[in-house]
Order: structure tokens, then sequence, then C-alpha cells
């Protein structure tokens, strides 16, 4: 209800030689410079001002209109943040973007004639597939990075340093116990990265398991000719991926994921 008032109190309407004016706010102005000789215009203005924004906010036509533009400037924030994410990526994790993508294409070309909620549905399905993939390069491309190597072999240096440090016996008590509470953290850590090893192998698995999917998608396309139901549900290894697993991009990551999630499709297994 808030946006349909929004919108209709900044509504603007196409006017010959001017442009896009708004409609609304101008009237406003002249009723409150015309209020200054005569209050009354004040009270007659709130008045119809009431009944304009009643009126609109409640059409179904306007709702429907305002819905649509939500839509449209929500559909693209969220390609101008998939392009910058995609843009991050070193060259050949793009081609193998770019490749995924040209398959998605293909298939739903194939699909134009079948039936249209079904391609509704699994043009969604599709676009879950691709985003989940553009995920998992993001995720790899971190763990790789550098930096985590880096911050991973000082960790371990770290840790050596502190036991031969803690195997001093002339270590006071409280010198001993904050370098042992230290060492805890740091072998803490040093499980972290064990575990980003471990991932870079979940997420190769599944990145090869999403485009046998597509693959697959793509070749009953070709041999039927229209839309089957198609499967998101390929059970990834790495699916527990937190924020932590896509470095300075876990900001457009989130907001991507909360856009899709707010009109996910039905999952079925192929």
């Amino acid at each position: 209800m808030l946006r349909a008032l929004k919108a209709a109190f900044f509504l603007r309407w196409p006017v010959k030689g001017l442009g896009d004016v708004p409609v609304n706010v101008l009237a406003l102005t002249c009723v409150g410079v015309l209020g200054l000789a005569n209050p009354g215009f004040w009270f007659a203005g709130l008045g119809l001002e009431t009944v304009y924004l009643a009126t609109l906010a409640t059409n179904q036509r306007f709702l429907r209109w305002v819905a649509a533009q939500d839509k449209v400037v929500e559909e693209g924030s969220v390609a101008e943040k998939l392009r910058a994410l995609t843009n991050q990526l070193a060259p050949d994790d793009r081609r193998a973007m770019d490749q995924l993508n040209d398959q998605c294409r293909r298939i739903e070309s194939l699909w134009r004639s079948g039936d249209e909620f079904q391609l509704e549905t699994n043009q969604q399905a599709l676009r879950d597939l691709e985003w989940l993939y553009l995920k998992l390069l993001i995720a790899r491309a971190h763990l790789r990075g550098a930096e985590a190597q880096g911050d991973a072999l000082k960790v371990e240096g770290d840790i050596k340093i502190l036991e031969r440090e803690l195997a001093n016996v002339q270590l006071t008590q409280a010198l001993r116990e904050s370098k042992t509470a230290t060492l805890a953290i740091l072998k803490k850590r040093a499980e972290n990265f064990l575990r980003r090893q471990q991932s870079l192998g979940e997420i190769a698995s599944d990145l090869a398991r999403i485009q046998a999917q597509v693959e697959l998608v793509l070749e009953n396309a070709t041999l039927e000719g229209k839309p089957q139901a198609v499967s998101t549900n390929v059970d990834l290894a790495s699916q527990t991926l937190d924020a932590g697993f896509f470095g300075a991009s876990a900001d457009d990551v989130a907001d991507v994921d909360a856009a899709y999630s707010q009109a996910s499709p039905a999952r079925t297994r192929a």
C-alpha cells in the first residue's frame, strides 16, 4: 500500500514539449501558493489529494502497473549485479559461465512452442542453475586467491612459533595462558583453511555436475522439442557455502539470492 501511495503521489504524466511531468506534485505546489492568499485552497487541496491517493492506491489496474514497474527495476538491478559479478571472474571462468549461459539460451529457444506455464517454470529453474554455477565460480576464485593462500601459510608459521615458545618452562602463568589461547585460535583458523581445500574439491565436482545437468536438459530439448521438468536439486556437496566464501562479493551475492528467493520455482527431481 505504501509503495502504491508513493507511486501515486509522484506519478508523472507525459506533456507535449515538457516531457514527463509530476502532475500531482505540480498541482500541490500551485495549491500551496494559492493558499497563501486564501487558506481555503489548502483545505480543498487536502480533500482532493486524499480522494486522489485513495482512488489510485486501491485501483487494481494501477496496482498491477506499480508491480510491473517494481519488477522492471528489480530485474534491472539484479542483471547489473550479475554482470558485475561475472566481470570479476578470471577469463577461463568467464568463458565457462558464458558457455553455460549459451546452452541455457539454446534450451529456451527449443522450448518456445511449448506450454507457457511449463516454459516459465523451467526458465526459472535454468536461471537458478546458472546462478548457482556463478556462485560456485565466485567461491572458487576467492578460495584460490593469493590472500587466502598467504594467510594459510602465515597461520601455519605462527602456530609453530607459539608451540616453540610454549615449550619454554620459564614462561609466567599469565603469559602461558595468553599464548595458549592464541594458539587455540590459530589452530581453529588452520582447520578453516583445511576446510577451504576440501571445499575446492567439492566445488569442482559440483560445477561438473551442473554442467552435466544442463547438457542433459539440452539433449532432451533437442530430442523432444518441448519443455520437460527441469531439476535444480542436484544434491551439491558445497551448497552449505556461507558468505565467507564469497569475499568482497558477499553483499552482491546476498542481494541476488534475496531477489531470486522471492519467486523461486517449484523444485522437481529429474
